[in-house]
């Protein structure tokens, strides 16, 4: 059972105009559908390449916030930090690990309780106002009064927690922290 009836029509491929015998043709010839196939084709593998490549570039951390253990490569993903800054907390002993022969995991609440700042610790130091500088010795002021190396020096202010106030280019301690570290009775 054939059709009589002459339809005008716009190939899909090649954008010329022509007389379809079916209301359902899209293309003018053979040689057009067939590369209307192909470019489908083409496209649909550079769509489904692109999608790999982002599954690979981000995989989806949704599923990795459910899983209680997580790889290092989840982790750096996960925190926003990379596998080496990992892979020195874990050798300073502030991470606890598993190793399932040479894959390292990590409990998901240690590294969330790694990274939390607790609010009371926060809360608790009070802001130390500027005594002025009569009430301040500079850095090289201490090194030379009490023979410490810079790098000491910093360690000891960093460790003690003691404020440092720069002016300038120099940088101040308050004297009474300074010597209270170093056990010097004030007159």
């Amino acid at each position: 059972m054939s059709s009589n009836i002459k339809i005008t029509r716009i190939c899909d491929f090649c954008k010329e105009e022509f007389t379809a015998r079916t209301t359902k043709t899209l293309y003018c010839s053979l040689k057009c559908g067939s590369r209307a196939y192909k470019s489908r084709t083409r496209q649909s593998k550079i769509t489904e390449s692109n999608r790999q490549t982002e599954i690979a570039k981000n995989p989806n951390l949704e599923i990795v916030k459910t899983k209680d253990f997580i790889s290092v490569n989840q982790a750096s993903l996960l925190f926003g930090i990379s596998r080496r800054t990992i892979y020195r907390i874990i050798s300073r002993g502030e991470l606890d690990i598993a190793k399932f022969g040479t894959r390292t995991v990590i409990r998901r609440c240690d590294m969330d309780s790694f990274f939390s700042i607790p609010l009371e610790e926060s809360l608790l130091r009070p802001i130390q106002e500027f005594p002025g500088l009569a009430n301040c010795y500079n850095i090289t002021q201490i090194q030379q009064k009490f023979g410490i190396s810079p790098g000491g020096l910093y360690t000891l202010i960093q460790k003690h927690g003691i404020a440092k106030y720069a002016i300038g280019k120099f940088n101040y301690v308050a004297k009474k922290d300074i010597d209270i570290l170093f056990n010097v009775e004030r007159i």
